[in-house]
């Protein structure tokens, strides 16, 4: 029989504790959220986490709401097509392979959306390894792909939740 004393035990559970709190600080950061480009579906100044191994487990998913690295600086955008996706962008809507993305819980703001070489008119496919992102307020003038294009995947920080 397995004897264990308080003392023990207290230290098995604050060991637990420790490591419990390491590890969610390092797979998911808090991530206080500044701006409106992503409005009405993030909120500004509301704290969010950023899930940093969500690229591990499964691969990344339209909709998802990620954070990038763009020319030394940090962005915040949401995904609208994948590697090897046909993107098209036309009167007020994103078709992706031909099928138009709705948005059932954003209502994007879409006057003057057109900005930046990348303000795509006609059909475009993502190259492998990479994702096209627009931010939720398109009216906004913030950058997202397009004005930057697609983003390597290498450059995705994580998921935000």
């Amino acid at each position: 029989m397995l004897y264990l004393n308080k003392k023990r035990i207290g230290l098995y559970c604050l060991g637990l504790i420790l490591l419990s709190v390491l590890g969610f600080i390092t797979l998911a950061q808090p991530y206080r959220y500044t701006g409106d480009c992503m409005e009405p579906a993030l909120k500004d100044g509301h704290l969010y986490f950023l899930n940093r191994i969500a690229p591990y487990l499964r691969h990344y998913q339209i909709g998802d709401v990620i954070l990038f690295k763009h020319e030394e600086k940090v962005w915040i955008s949401r995904i609208v097509a994948l590697e090897d996706n046909t993107i098209h962008i036309t009167d007020n809507n994103i078709i992706v392979n031909g099928l138009s993305l709705h948005d059932t819980k954003i209502h994007r703001n879409w006057a003057g959306w057109k900005l930046g070489s990348y303000a795509i008119d006609k059909p475009f496919q993502v190259p492998g390894e990479h994702v096209f992102v627009l931010s939720d307020n398109l009216s906004a003038q913030h950058d997202d792909s397009r004005v930057f294009g697609p983003i390597s995947k290498e450059l995705i920080l994580g998921v935000v939740w």
